[in-house]
């Protein structure tokens, strides 16, 4: 893990101000709270495009960029600065690691899988990538209703943990 920091604390440092890694800054609550409206914005959209039914295929997006902007608080609110989903794993892994936040793995795993559909697991981001730029726009719609259940669960708890640690969100 320590290595995976480093690199993505490199790659942080290349292409000036739009880097596509992971700088430091100064911590703070604020930041945190902005990246929490953003989650809970996308949240939102998430649930309005489940009910159009008509357009599954933007639900799996939407609800991996609500979590991933939840991932983003925790981050911002320690002083992290990412730009690069692997990173942003990374550094919340690291922060688990290190005591520094009370994250459960199932948080940790439901970030990167869906719930269960079919008898399969599905890798939140592949199932992103496959709805966001590929061909198909119906999807099950158990898995489009455990998809919004997890971004809403982690959402949730990532406030939370914000919530324990700072005494207000």
């Amino acid at each position: 893990m320590k290595n995976k920091m480093e690199w993505c604390l490199r790659k942080g440092e290349i292409c000036g101000r739009k880097h596509r890694g992971l700088r430091k800054t100064d911590p703070g609550i604020e930041q945190s709270k902005e990246y929490l409206k953003k989650a809970e914005h996308n949240l939102e959209f998430a649930h309005d495009v489940k009910k159009l039914k008509k357009y599954d295929d933007w639900v799996f997006p939407v609800a991996f960029y609500a979590m991933y902007h939840a991932s983003l608080a925790i981050l911002s609110f320690f002083g992290y600065e990412s730009r690069n989903q692997e990173c942003t794993f990374t550094v919340l892994k690291y922060l688990k690691s290190e005591k520094k936040i009370d994250i459960t793995d199932e948080d940790l795993n439901s970030l990167r899988r869906a719930r269960k559909s079919a008898g399969e697991d599905t890798d939140m981001k592949t199932l992103r990538e496959d709805f966001q730029y590929g061909s198909k726009t119906k999807a099950d719609t158990e898995l489009v209703k455990n998809t919004i259940k997890a971004a809403n669960d982690f959402v949730k708890n990532i406030k939370g943990l914000l919530y324990v640690m700072y005494g207000e969100i």
